[in-house]
């Protein structure tokens, strides 16, 4: 799956912005900057579905309420504009480009695939050669000030301390480039990977590259977020629209669906609330110096405060009594790091009850669903295992500095400090967004 995110943003009074949907980050800047003149929003073409109407349809999403509510005539800043980061000059029209060209002064490029099973060479038209596109655009832009890119913590995970600073590229950009036109096989892929999960995290580890070897005299930030997590604040606490990350392991934890984790009990899950990593994007532009060289700030909670699977699990599994949210009763989750515990309880206590469920309601003449729940149950588990079985300490000095750097009242409109997070309040509220906007 692709999510195309991609803005640029002029500046914070009465100037433009280009966003390639990223719907948290729009939302903030439309309600926290209200000065700005127009959004112009890059929106891939969708058969039977024109642009105007896949805009007003996610404007009338929840996310917008009081947006909707407060200052309704603040839509009337949004113009979509046909794009795609996987085409040649990223699908826009040459006078939409213009246009683009000739007013917009800061770029936030939050465009990519986060399909962990992505083929590589469909990871590297999107991921790669979607930044060398962007970053040909910008610098062709009159009044560029900034150029932000949006990448990972994991896009380095061989280090178990990852500082706020670029690693050496895991192979030439030419090189890859070489292997792929004359095909790759299965070893190799293992081989070019080496110490990266998939295909995602090694792109980005790439891309980061492009972008420090690309930007030319454009002053350039790096943002890498860690696991997002759902909003902890505002617009919506609790929300959040999709399956990535931690939200499908913990669904299946708190339905009774997931026994076991493959991980250990002081392993340090690093979450990230989105709107923490939207404000974190917004604040690192706007205090931009000039610069020839990359800055790179870390969001992410490990270092300051951090959350361990055993806490994180226990959350979900009093979430889960205390609000009846399973599907499955007595729900709990083991932790191991024995393939055979695994194995065991997984047939034991996942399997055989799905089958027997179903069984019941092949008989009451319903639909059986619980042994493909467990089907996912399992896919889910394997997804993420190597997240959950290992763990990071992420440095995030520099962001500590910049956060610490904004007035009262700024720390107050853009909160991303994680000392704020109370893991308890927090985790409810993400379980409850779960239910409330994910399962409803």
């Amino acid at each position: 799956m692709v999510i195309p995110q991609l803005v640029m943003l002029s500046n914070y009074k009465t100037e433009t912005i280009l966003l390639f949907s990223f719907q948290v980050l729009l939302e903030k800047l439309l309600y926290s900057c209200p000065k700005l003149d127009k959004v112009y929003i890059l929106v891939r073409e969708k058969k039977g579905v024109n642009i105007d109407q896949r805009i007003r349809s996610m404007i009338d999403q929840p996310l917008f309420t009081r947006l909707r509510t407060e200052r309704p005539q603040t839509f009337e800043k949004i113009v979509p504009i046909v794009g795609d980061i996987a085409e040649p000059r990223l699908g826009i029209k040459a006078e939409d480009e213009e246009i683009l060209i000739k007013e917009v002064s800061i770029v936030f490029h939050v465009a990519a695939t986060v399909n962990f099973k992505e083929k590589l060479d469909v990871a590297m038209n999107i991921n790669v050669a979607g930044t060398e596109r962007m970053l040909d655009l910008t610098r062709r832009m009159e009044n560029v000030k900034c150029f932000v890119y949006v990448s990972t913590v994991y896009s380095n995970p061989h280090q178990k301390v990852i500082e706020e600073v670029l690693y050496p590229e895991p192979i030439s950009l030419e090189e890859i480039r070489r292997l792929l036109k004359v095909g790759i096989t299965d070893d190799q892929l293992n081989e070019i990977l080496k110490d990266r999960p998939n295909t995602y995290s090694f792109t980005k580890a790439l891309t980061e590259h492009v972008v420090a070897k690309n930007h030319g005299t454009i002053p350039t930030i790096i943002v890498r977020p860690s696991i997002v997590s759902s909003i902890k604040m505002d617009p919506i606490v609790g929300w959040v629209d999709n399956w990535f990350g931690a939200t499908g392991n913990f669904t299946t934890m708190f339905r009774g669906l997931n026994r076991i984790v493959f991980t250990r009990p002081d392993n340090i899950l690093d979450l990230i609330p989105v709107d923490y990593v939207s404000n974190l994007i917004i604040v690192a532009a706007s205090k931009m110096k000039s610069s020839k060289d990359v800055e790179v700030y870390n969001s992410s909670t490990s270092a300051e405060n951090p959350l361990t699977m055993h806490n994180a699990i226990k959350l979900a599994i009093e979430y889960s009594y205390k609000y009846k949210a399973y599907d499955v009763p007595l729900p709990f989750v083991l932790v191991t790091r024995f393939r055979w515990l695994l194995f065991l309880v997984s047939i034991i206590f996942e399997k055989i009850p799905a089958y027997i469920a179903d069984a019941f309601l092949w008989l009451r003449r319903k639909t059986v669903r619980y042994s493909k729940f467990q089907a996912k149950v399992s896919l889910i588990r394997t997804a993420y295992e190597y997240f959950t079985d290992n763990s990071w300490i992420i440095c995030a000095s520099k962001t500590r500095a910049l956060f610490d750097s904004l007035s009262p009242s700024d720390k107050i409109m853009f909160p991303c400090d994680p000392k704020d997070i109370v893991w308890e309040e927090y985790m409810f509220s993400y379980f409850k967004g779960i239910r409330q906007f994910l399962l409803k």
